[in-house]
């Protein structure tokens, strides 16, 4: 008997990115099917993972020197390097760091080519610390506008928010939770599919979710106890990784794993769905799944909860000529249309642009002092 592929690619990209992706291999045990690419040859380890070297004849192996631009060359080189590895996927899961060299120049470009594939993406990428400098919140600020114009959904994490909740400054072990914190959030697919519980959600529904959604946030939660239920919802309202307030957008999906062992009630389940419902508004859709692992969260409940922004609908590329329906999509640019002369007016939209924001802004263009 013959077993097909897994339809989930876990794809870890850049330096960063691959030891993102041996973090989250190691939170998860085998099954996960994964991927590293990188123009660093020293990525691949010791053969540890799977792994493709990028910009072989142009970089010989030697990373960017920190140069995004480097790396989208690199890419633009060879566009077909993952086709071979991609046999039977249906989604791919991407792992990143922005503010570098590969991860910031190289994403955008796998995106736009696996959307060519029809292949649906969810990107979770990082932000660099305050401390490591305006140049690299630059580069990292500069790769969010590609990624966000051909990934289906993408999260961007501070680092500084994802490690904030580690309770410790001593910076291994905080960077160690930013890990596992990443991990629980990219591993929720596999886990709602391969690992079901009684409330289960199928391979092609997910992709259904995911197909199209846009900005989106995560925030991971744990508990034990009899009230592990309203902890881990107390717990989910303080993240900063899921912060709101009166200027977010509206929830529009929230895709949601309960995350238990055996001693998982019906009770907590409810708490939970009604607790979120309420909180990220009940005209949300709910996604729900559960997960019966009894060998890793025996006496504990832990909750994924990702949260996608109501305005944050698929941008894909129109008909050359035509005008799309007035909708204001990109962070960046809501944040303007809120407060510019056009904000009580219909946007101008042209082969996906609003015309009423500024070319430098809509172009993701950085304007040097």
């Amino acid at each position: 008997m013959n077993v097909l592929p897994s339809p989930l690619l876990l794809l870890g990209v850049g330096g960063a990115g691959a030891a993102m992706l041996r973090g989250v291999l190691r939170a998860y045990g085998p099954g996960i099917r994964a991927l590293a690419i990188d123009t660093d040859a020293q990525a691949g380890g010791n053969g540890d993972i799977p792994f493709l070297l990028l910009g072989g004849n142009r970089l010989a192996g030697r990373g960017t020197g920190g140069q995004p631009a480097s790396a989208r060359a690199a890419f633009q080189d060879t566009p077909t390097i993952l086709d071979t590895s991609l046999d039977g996927v249906r989604t791919v899961v991407i792992v990143t760091a922005l503010g570098g060299g590969t991860g910031g120049g190289a994403t955008g470009e796998i995106l736009k080519h696996l959307h060519t594939l029809g292949i649906s993406t969810l990107v979770f990428a990082t932000l660099p610390f305050a401390f490591e400098g305006a140049e690299r919140m630059r580069n990292a600020r500069t790769a969010i506008g590609p990624i966000e114009q051909h990934a289906d959904v993408s999260v961007f994490l501070p680092l500084d928010e994802l490690v904030s909740t580690a309770g410790t400054d001593n910076m291994r072990d905080s960077l160690a939770h930013g890990i596992d914190t990443l991990a629980l959030g990219v591993t929720l697919l596999w886990r709602v599919l391969e690992r079901p519980g009684y409330i289960q959600l199928d391979a092609e529904r997910l992709r259904s979710v995911l197909t199209g959604c846009g900005r989106a946030h995560f925030a991971t939660a744990t508990a034990q106890g009899p009230d592990r239920a309203d902890a881990v919802l107390a717990a989910l309202s303080e993240s900063p990784l899921l912060k709101r307030d009166d200027t977010s957008p509206h929830v529009r999906t929230l895709l949601v794993g309960i995350l238990a062992g055996d001693d998982l009630r019906l009770s907590e389940v409810g708490t939970v769905a009604s607790g979120l419902s309420a909180a990220f508004g009940l005209g949300a859709a709910l996604e729900l799944g559960t997960v019966n692992d009894e060998a890793t969260f025996s006496g504990r409940l832990t909750v994924v909860a990702l949260v996608f922004d109501e305005s944050a609908t698929t941008t894909r590329k129109p008909t050359p000529g035509t005008v799309r329906a007035p909708t204001r999509e990109r962070a960046g640019e809501r944040a303007l249309a809120r407060t510019d002369r056009f904000r009580h007016s219909d946007a101008t939209m042209w082969n996906d642009e609003d015309l009423d924001i500024p070319t430098f802004v809509r172009r993701h263009l950085t304007l040097d002092r």
